[in-house]
């Protein structure tokens, strides 16, 4: 929730500076504006990546309010687990597991160690569709970036429509100061949705996708080491490796340094 709120907080300080110039928030709501920016801006992205991978752009919105994420630690004692019931009753015994694996992705794995697939081949294939989810989940990061590049030229489109129509009402000279203004909202709001929503949405969500990305090469990793039948105290040393861990902190038993003139008066 902490990303949606900073998401929504440059549109609040932007609002915030307009209200205390004495702009009216009432001047900067314009429908046909809005209708021109949003909807022309998505119907590019529309041409470019096709309705489903869009949807799925709009979709991972979502992530802001509850990223995926895969428990590596969990994933870790798991595969220990099934290290040791593999080297003690075969890897077919692993098959009751599978369907207690909620991961579409480590189903997968499990299911080619219970089917013995040759390590040579279990790499390449594991990878394989490691590789497709990764470009299935870079996709909206992509969208939103398309998105923000889009919008601000289609609000200077918006605005020169607008000057456009200003320009045919000039026997009204009473209206061009307020007909100019309404013209120029078109841009802000291209310039606005660009660099406080799109462009900041989409590279939120490639760090997350290549979050995913980093835990999927560990799964991988686990796999590997179930494949060549690795003890379980071999898998959790070396795939805890591969985890974030904070630095330890110093124990208080360690020699404080001492300062270079203590020790020559010593």
């Amino acid at each position: 929730m902490i990303n949606l709120a900073t998401l929504l907080l440059g549109v609040a300080v932007i609002l915030g500076g307009a209200v205390t110039d004495h702009v009216p928030l009432s001047s900067l709501l314009n429908l046909t504006a809005f209708i021109i920016v949003l909807c022309g801006s998505v119907s590019a992205c529309l041409v470019q990546f096709g309705f489903g991978t869009l949807f799925a752009g709009f979709k991972a919105v979502l992530w802001l309010a509850k990223p995926p994420k895969t428990d590596l630690a969990a994933f870790i004692e798991r595969v220990a687990d099934w290290s040791a019931k593999a080297r003690g009753f075969g890897t077919l015994v692993l098959e009751q597991e599978i369907p207690n694996v909620e991961d579409p992705f480590q189903r997968q794995g499990l299911q080619m160690i219970v089917d013995n697939t040759a390590i040579e081949d279990f790499a390449s294939m594991l990878g394989i569709a490691a590789e497709n989810l990764d470009r299935e989940q870079e996709h909206p990061g992509h969208v939103w970036e398309a998105l923000g590049g889009y919008s601000p030229t289609i609000g200077v489109l918006g605005a020169v429509l607008g000057l456009i129509h200003v320009m045919m009402r000039l026997d009204h000279p009473s209206e061009l100061g307020e007909g100019i203004a309404t013209a120029f909202i078109a841009t802000v709001y291209g310039v606005g949705f660009a660099n406080l929503i799109a462009l900041p949405l989409g590279g939120r969500l490639k760090s997350v996708a290549k979050e995913l990305e980093r835990e999927r090469m560990v799964v991988i990793q686990g796999f590997l080491l179930l494949a060549e039948g690795k003890p379980g105290i071999v898998i959790r040393q070396t795939l805890k490796s591969f985890l974030n861990e904070k630095p330890k902190a110093k124990i208080a038993s360690e020699e404080p340094e001492v300062p270079e003139g203590a020790s020559q008066a010593a």
